[in-house]
């Protein structure tokens, strides 16, 4: 008995096992992007059961006439170093204008220093 040759199918392009295969590549560098440690080198850390020290930012701004703001209130140098130890500040963002004397901003930077304060960023506009 002779059975009928098949007549041969067209090619056709099946986009489900794509979609699968992509989805989970997609899913392993997700995974892999999350657990990966943002350092260059590993190292093991070791622990410890000391107090955890608190993170506090303090946002200074500093105008071009030399008045001293935290937040939206007028501090005097003194009431910053009072303020900084009431607060148990970590470290502060300084905004100063670009027309500030460049004393002021050397005494302001003192006035923290001497308030034990050791990261002071100050703040710059992106050039263009």
């Amino acid at each position: 008995m002779k059975f009928p040759k098949p007549e041969p199918e067209e090619p056709r392009f099946v986009l489900v096992p794509l979609v699968d295969v992509l989805l989970a590549v997609f899913l392993f560098l997700a995974v892999l992007a999350f657990t990966t440690p943002p350092v260059s080198v590993f190292v093991r850390l070791p622990e410890g059961s000391g107090p955890q020290l608190p993170q506090t930012v303090l946002n200074l701004t500093l105008t071009a006439e030399g008045k001293l703001f935290v937040g939206r209130r007028e501090v005097s140098l003194d009431e910053l170093k009072k303020l900084l130890k009431e607060k148990e500040v970590s470290a502060v963002n300084l905004f100063a204008d670009a027309r500030t004397p460049y004393e002021r901003v050397a005494k302001v930077l003192s006035t923290l220093q001497e308030a034990g304060i050791r990261a002071v960023n100050l703040a710059l506009k992106k050039a263009r």
